[in-house]
């Protein structure tokens, strides 16, 4: 059974009623889940076999290590945790989502891992043999370190910890608790803890680089997983399942799925913002694929990728969006880009810091995303266009407008 498992409860959110300008009828409200387990997960084959080989390797050689899952927002990595952490649980792993205070106080890990941490014992007090007071008194427990609890207290079947939204743990590399969690990390990561144990790790791009941070500068071979798009046949797979199962769509479910998923370009986030909305407006119907309804999805699904992008780039600075509007403007839809070009793209007024500054915070947002190979692209097409048409041709009008102004002078 997983041990303070709570994907469940993670960001919730609920759209408001809308109406079918169609139709004319108020509709109920449709419910979008940004975050958490997949309703209905397929693909990810390869990955997910892989972490069955490096838990298999754990338990054999009575190690362990971090393995990372990093990617932009909406790529589904906490879908995928959840996904690793159910597999791992049907093979026997005592499986734990940790606070982050649990990589440093060994109270808040055992309470993660459903464990005491305090024993109570039981004095007395006896004149003559006799019995005159009982006092209940309560012990620390004698883990003066995460790693001492760890040693203690994971099975040997194996302990698989899993801290989501890990780039936060930047935040531990000043204060007074950094020297602990880099020691927990580390007793981790080699291995050194006398008992199979796997730090499972989610969080965006910038993710290795924080564990960087904290003295982990190297991964095991194939322990760092840059999330991208899923496969066309997990794709389509998904996009079924909704239609199907949560729609009971009756009839050919080709043309939309067809239609979807020339929106969706394999990404979670996407197809959660069409598939959900069809699944209920096909299910309204009794099940009938009906064509004026596929055109009301798609023009709903366009609009909330366009809050998912416009939600992406909110913080970051309009000048930097013009930069990359141009930049991307210049480039095929699936080119990549090297790091040192996208920061001069970026390095117009601005010191060399601040253009890493600013890239940094592209990186953070999902608007760039590295690549398997190190370099670094937008992660999905049509954000790549959606930037071109919203803010290359502002920046161009804006020096148009500079240079107007320059000349009437």
């Amino acid at each position: 059974m997983f041990v303070s498992v709570c994907f469940f409860a993670l960001m919730q959110n609920y759209e408001p009623s809308y109406v079918d300008p169609r139709l004319g009828s108020p509709k109920p409200p449709i419910r979008v889940r940004e975050r958490g387990p997949a309703k209905y997960f397929h693909g990810r084959l390869e990955v997910r076999s892989f972490f069955a080989q490096v838990r298999a390797d754990a338990v054999q050689d009575y190690g362990g290590t971090i393995f990372l899952i990093q990617g932009a927002p909406g790529a589904g990595k906490t879908a995928l945790l959840h996904q690793c952490a159910v597999e791992a649980d049907r093979d026997g792993w005592q499986v734990t989502e940790l606070e982050y205070q649990a990589l440093y106080e060994p109270a808040v890990m055992a309470q993660n891992m459903g464990k005491p941490y305090f024993t109570r014992e039981q004095r007395t007090t006896t004149v003559d043999a006799k019995v005159i007071a009982r006092e209940t008194t309560r012990e620390k427990a004698s883990y003066s370190t995460v790693s001492q609890l760890l040693k203690g207290l994971a099975p040997d079947t194996g302990a698989l910890l899993i801290l989501d939204e890990v780039q936060n743990i930047r935040d531990l590399t000043e204060g007074p608790h950094n020297l602990s969690a880099k020691s927990t990390l580390n007793a981790i990561h080699n291995g050194k803890l006398d008992r199979p144990v796997i730090l499972l790790a989610g969080g965006l791009g910038t993710s290795e680089k924080a564990f960087g941070e904290l003295g982990i500068s190297r991964f095991d071979s194939g322990c760092i997983v840059n999330l991208g798009r899923l496969s066309e046949a997990a794709e389509r797979a998904v996009i079924r399942d909704w239609l199907q199962d949560d729609g009971q769509a009756k009839g050919d479910l080709t043309p939309w799925i067809d239609a979807i998923a020339s929106e969706t370009h394999g990404w979670p986030q996407h197809i959660m913002c069409f598939a959900q909305p069809a699944a209920r407006i096909v299910r309204d119907n009794s099940g009938v694929l009906k064509t004026d309804r596929l055109a009301y999805v798609l023009d709903q699904g366009r609009e909330r990728k366009a809050q998912y992008y416009q939600g992406r780039i909110n913080d970051v600075e309009k000048t930097t969006r013009s930069a990359m509007g141009r930049l991307l403007g210049n480039q095929p839809t699936d080119k990549v880009l090297d790091k040192r070009i996208i920061l001069e793209a970026l390095s117009d007024g601005r010191s060399p810091n601040e253009a890493q500054t600013e890239f940094n915070m592209l990186l953070y947002k999902g608007v760039i995303a590295i690549t398997p190979d190190g370099s670094y692209a937008v992660p999905i097409p049509s954000m790549h266009d959606w930037l071109v048409e919203h803010y290359s041709h502002e920046d161009r009008a804006a020096r148009r407008q500079r240079e107007d102004l320059e000349l009437s002078r």
